[in-house]
């Protein structure tokens, strides 16, 4: 059934109240908040169309490695899916589905569907659910490298020897508004907002961290090793 714009604001409003008790504990002094958002609302293509990040990796589904991995690095952590919404409810985090209007236009689509629920001053981090192995590390580095850049970066994202890791990408929500006009003009790539954004690459050394789990070929060999 087609999803109206008005039924995903319904849920996403109810994504929002689940985080207000949380928010009530929040530092009244912090004026910056570290956001988390990963990325599941895929179609899955290379998976047999499965939702990806409900396969199983070692007896788990391969987004609680993700949570798992990225709950302890941010301050509120949020999922981005547009099926098998009860399923990624039961992790205990607000789920935001795409607006309507962005409906199949991947990535960004996530991205932007979440901004409004979140403050102008507030980071945002974003990650792939088919990355299982990201770093502990991976929100500080990024955060330190955009806050101590002589020439004001906006936003990081991470990189390897082998290539960037552009779906890692972090910055503030109020640099992030112009995804939207991205979206109008149908400029739908990741790479897209990274050049918009002037992003800065920051080097990680171990490329087994961002191994992607983007078939069931590649979790049968993880599974094998």
């Amino acid at each position: 059934m087609k999803q109206t714009e008005r039924e995903a604001n319904e849920i996403n409003k109810d994504a929002d109240k689940a985080i207000d008790n949380r928010r009530g504990k929040e530092d009244p002094y912090k004026t910056s908040r570290m956001i988390g958002l990963i990325l599941a609302g895929g179609e899955g293509r290379r998976m047999g169309y499965r939702n990806k990040g409900l396969v199983s990796l070692e007896g788990k589904p391969l987004v609680a490695h993700v949570i798992d991995r990225l709950r302890p690095q941010v301050d509120q952590l949020y999922l981005s899916a547009n099926s098998d919404i009860a399923a990624y409810e039961a992790f205990g985090l607000p789920v935001i589905q795409d607006l309507s209007k962005w409906r199949g236009k991947g990535p960004l689509a996530g991205i932007a569907s979440l901004l409004p629920h979140l403050k102008a001053t507030d980071c945002l981090q974003v990650v792939s659910c088919d990355g299982p192995f990201i770093p502990t590390n991976l929100v500080v580095t990024l955060q330190k490298a955009r806050e101590e850049s002589s020439n004001g970066v906006k936003a990081t994202y991470a990189t390897t020897a082998e290539r960037g890791h552009y779906l890692y990408l972090q910055g503030k929500v109020a640099d992030l508004q112009c995804i939207e006009a991205l979206l109008a003009a149908d400029q739908l790539r990741i790479r897209a907002l990274l050049e918009q954004l002037e992003a800065q690459p920051v080097r990680f050394q171990c490329e087994t961290d961002f191994l992607n789990c983007n078939s069931i070929e590649d979790i049968h060999k993880l599974e094998e090793k």
